[in-house]
């Protein structure tokens, strides 16, 4: 059965598929599999496919189903799925749609082909703009792979270092009462104890050191919130703040820093299990994805994706597309990318298969 990563593209972005809403996307994949005939399984939310070659390392592809809302600034209908002079506009054409049907293209040529020793799965999960909560289950299901390769849009770039993400909280007390006795009843005001801390606060906080490929490690604060209604003194007030971590820094790191920045704050991690990854650039696995992109060099990416859950394994992110476009109106993909990112992963199960072979013999 002949296919077209094109035609398959259009038909998922005019099926609304938003964080925690996978369900009709999914369907339409699984169908898909199947008529293909392909071993499909449903994981949670998620579609695993697998094929084994039998005895050898274990390659997993995996990419993502859902997409961010559109928000108010689309012009386009983001549903349509209508292909114009080589470009399709749409939410979720570019992230990550475009490399599921490339990831998908390579899958579909590695069955028909023949060849190669080991298992490939492909996973295509949900909630990865959210929670994550897709990939962590297919990881519950099979274990850690050998080797991964994440889609996302990279320019077909080779990401071999993604920084972590860290959510921290500093949280003021005080003492609250009618904002009509507020001058006569003692109180304090813990809005008014969290501005005056954060007014001092930089606008975006580096930490020493930078990591080669991905920079400085900042700390910058999104987020204050107080009080419920205007006639109440607020007795509490937390900020959030986004910690982009590269290597070596930690999020117990950036709790020291605000501790000392921020004294009468309590400061506590949130989230920190999206670690910083990194593969060395001398690992074989990084050599085979770099032929397989006809590449020199490999990249380093702030941007977060299901890569943060793959640390212990060697693992790259790369994909057809450009990250620049994703989560902004009018999102679009090029016909041309689309069919770039099918030829490189049909190159890269190959090559990576045989490295990770030729790694696990040498072991």
């Amino acid at each position: 059965m002949s296919y077209d990563p094109c035609a398959l593209l259009a038909d998922l972005v005019r099926i609304p598929s938003p964080s925690g809403s996978e369900s009709q996307v999914r369907d339409h994949l699984w169908n898909f599999f199947q008529e293909h005939g392909l071993d499909v399984e449903r994981v949670g939310d998620s579609l695993l496919v697998t094929i084994e070659r039998g005895p050898g390392p274990t390659l997993l592809l995996n990419s993502h189903m859902d997409t961010v809302p559109a928000g108010p600034s689309w012009t386009a209908d983001p549903y349509a799925g209508v292909w114009q002079d080589g470009r399709l506009v749409g939410l979720g054409a570019n992230d990550a749609g475009a490399a599921v049907v490339g990831m998908i293209g390579g899958i579909l040529a590695f069955a028909e082909m023949g060849g190669g020793t080991g298992t490939l799965q492909l996973a295509i999960t949900a909630c990865e703009e959210t929670t994550n909560k897709g990939m962590e289950d297919i990881l519950a299901h099979t274990g850690l792979p050998d080797g991964a390769i994440t889609g996302e849009p990279t320019g077909l770039s080779v990401v071999r270092a993604q920084a972590g993400l860290a959510v921290l909280l500093a949280d003021w007390e005080g003492s609250s009462c009618h904002a009509a006795h507020a001058a006569r009843v003692e109180h304090t005001n813990a809005l008014l104890l969290a501005a005056a801390e954060l007014a001092g606060f930089p606008q975006c906080v580096t930490l020493d050191g930078e990591h080669p490929l991905l920079g400085a490690s900042t700390i910058t604060c999104t987020q204050l919130n107080a009080g419920d209604r205007h006639n109440r003194v607020p007795d509490a007030a937390q900020a959030v703040f986004d910690c982009r971590l590269a290597p070596p820094h930690t999020a117990s790191e950036c709790v020291a820093l605000l501790e000392e920045r921020l004294p009468k704050a309590k400061v506590t991690i949130r989230s920190e299990r999206l670690r910083p990854v990194e593969t060395g650039d001398e690992h074989p696995f990084v050599h085979a994805c770099l032929k397989a992109a006809s590449a020199d060099q490999s990249i380093g990416s702030a941007t977060m994706s299901d890569m943060a859950l793959l640390a212990d394994i060697p693992a790259v992110k790369c994909g057809p597309g450009e990250t620049a476009r994703s989560h902004v109106p009018d999102e679009f993909c090029l016909r041309s990318e689309v069919e770039a990112g099918c030829a490189f992963y049909i190159r890269a199960i190959h090559s990576c298969l045989d490295s990770l072979q030729l790694e696990g013999a040498t072991s």
